[in-house]
């Protein structure tokens, strides 16, 4: 699928698949046609609490099976059902991270009880909501860094667009920052890790994502706040992404297969000649 039909099939299907709201817990399926997703570009721009980079990278493999719930009963603590992936083999902040548990959800507004994770090196408390607009995407996971467990993070996603402001970490490391000039708030983490360790695959400040990570709670910051007690407690992680159909080729069937479809044919020759002899 050429870029052109890509953003012609997201901005048509968002428009009347994600227009309204459904207050019944459900999997809501094919949200962008039917299609499984794919990238190994995804983008993590993770902001201070005041706005400011502090960290990222740029080698998020995402996998979306394109379907999305839409009730925050949906979600009950780890183990529920999930239908997208996010792993990196980049350090974060100094330690490796995993993401599980992750779903994708409807516009609606929905709330999760942080301590649901129940892990006891995370000390989370209350409840994290979040309101996904109409033509929004929504995304809530378990993340886990270093020795805490099950932080619950959200984003919220709006098609086809630049994140923040379109400005590159690299255009203004300083201004950028969180703890340089700070003059340049929600700038695009653009830094490594970068997909196959290829500074080529280093995005652009002004990149037009197809799901872009927006400021969710009306704080004028990108992404939303990390619940209270978290180890991430008032920082925003956001997560920005350019997926790919994944084309799924029929399974071929093995020889043993073809041999006993052969052979059915065979038995069904034999008894139409029977047939044939008796009638005759």
């Amino acid at each position: 699928m050429n870029p052109r039909m890509k953003k012609a099939l997201i901005a048509s299907t968002i428009a009347v698949t994600l227009g309204a709201t459904n207050a019944q817990a459900a999997l809501v399926t094919n949200v962008l046609g039917p299609y499984n997703w794919y990238t190994d570009r995804g983008n993590m721009t993770l902001l201070d609490p005041t706005g400011y980079v502090w960290a990222g990278t740029n080698d998020i493999a995402i996998a979306w099976d394109g379907n999305a719930y839409n009730a925050s009963s949906d979600y009950a603590g780890p183990g529920s059902a999930a239908n997208l992936t996010a792993s990196s083999t980049t350090s974060f902040l100094g330690h490796m991270w995993t993401a599980h548990d992750i779903q994708v959800f409807i516009p609606g507004t929905y709330s999760f009880d942080v301590t649901a994770g129940g892990h006891p090196n995370d000390y989370e408390t209350g409840t994290l909501t979040a309101m996904v607009g109409s033509g929004q995407l929504g995304m809530h996971m378990l993340f886990d860094w270093n020795s805490v467990k099950n932080m619950d993070l959200f984003v919220v996603w709006a098609a086809n667009s630049v994140f923040g402001p379109g400005i590159a970490h690299s255009a203004n490391p300083s201004g950028c920052n969180s703890v340089y000039d700070r003059t340049i708030q929600n700038c695009l983490w653009d830094g490594p890790g970068y997909a196959g360790g290829l500074s080529s695959n280093k995005p652009a400040g002004s990149t037009i994502w197809m799901l872009s990570s927006t400021d969710g709670n009306g704080d004028g910051i990108m992404g939303i706040p990390g619940a209270t007690g978290s180890a991430f407690q008032g920082h925003n992680f956001n997560f920005n992404a350019n997926l790919a159909p994944v084309v799924i080729d029929p399974i071929p069937l093995p020889a043993a297969a073809w041999l006993f479809g052969s052979g059915l044919l065979g038995l069904f020759g034999v008894a139409r000649r029977k047939k044939n002899v008796r009638h005759s």
